[in-house]
């Protein structure tokens, strides 16, 4: 299968680079796959003709989006609909990587692909005006995920490593509830749907919940570190941009389609402890 690849740098597209190996896999930079630029787009995809086309770009500095929201309205949303338009042209899958930020956080349980949307942020907001641009693709799969990390690239476990490494005293935030998942557990999942030929809108995050403070208590336990960590409140830590307080996505369409590959989150970051190259 022919897989065209967006985001090519970014810690998501090296998982599917990793994960994907049995497919013709087509990376090409951000500077030649520019989503600012809709012809040199559309000159990419209709020139690699891809089967599949996985959009692993995104503007996701969450604080940024609110003071650059017109950039991140181009990128996460108004770009999708250019690759929806490429891949029917193409007749290609698309495959839109989404996020639990399309939720308010105001809820109890986790939530399923039917319930309402309320994001509080404008990184929310235009990443849900992406899943509406990429649905106008005929053949399209929209995934939302959560708390994306892997021992590469830049992500909440690296941060955490990096500061304890230079002796620092940390404060995280534990009134935020979500789930942790690995780049390389979401692009197996992904390999299995497009393979399956799964459609719509589907959750798939790691198993289980924690906060981030919880989250980095296991990051460190797994790493053998002796940290001086302690957890504050979001009001305690103020941000340009809200978080929804609970965002975790419930997995039942995903068990409902097919083979359920995403692992209970501390084993994902086992694996990724135990084997940082993936």
């Amino acid at each position: 299968m022919r897989v065209l690849v967006t985001g090519a740098s970014g810690q998501l597209a090296h998982a599917v680079r990793h994960i994907w190996q049995d497919h013709e896999l087509i990376l090409p930079e951000e500077s030649v796959l520019d989503l600012g630029k809709r012809e040199a787009l559309f000159s990419v995809v209709a020139e690699v003709r891809p089967e599949v086309l996985i959009n692993c770009a995104a503007f996701t500095q969450v604080d940024r989006c609110e003071s650059e929201a017109e950039l991140a309205h181009l990128i996460n949303a108004t770009a999708v609909g250019w690759l929806a338009e490429a891949c029917e042209a193409q007749k290609a899958m698309l495959i839109q990587i989404s996020t639990d930020y399309v939720f308010d956080g105001t809820g109890a349980r986790p939530y399923r692909e039917d319930d309402p949307t309320n994001p509080v942020s404008v990184y929310g907001r235009t990443k849900l005006e992406g899943e509406r641009q990429a649905a106008t693709c005929s053949r399209h799969l929209i995934a939302r995920t959560s708390w994306l990390y892997d021992a590469w690239g830049k992500n909440f476990l690296n941060t955490m490593l990096n500061a304890a490494a230079q002796g620092k005293a940390l404060r995280v935030v534990d009134d935020q509830r979500g789930a942790p998942t690995t780049c390389r557990a979401l692009a197996r999942q992904l390999q299995l749907a497009a393979a399956q030929d799964w459609r719509g809108l589907v959750h798939m995050t790691c198993q289980g919940e924690t906060t981030w403070h919880g989250f980095a208590q296991a990051i460190f336990a797994a790493k053998g570190m002796a940290v001086d960590l302690s957890p504050c409140t979001t009001a305690d830590y103020p941000t340009p941009a809200q978080r929804p307080a609970y965002s975790v996505l419930d997995g039942g369409r995903r068990r409902s389609l097919g083979t359920d590959l995403m692992p209970d989150w501390h084993k994902a970051l086992r694996e990724v402890v135990e084997d940082p190259e993936g």
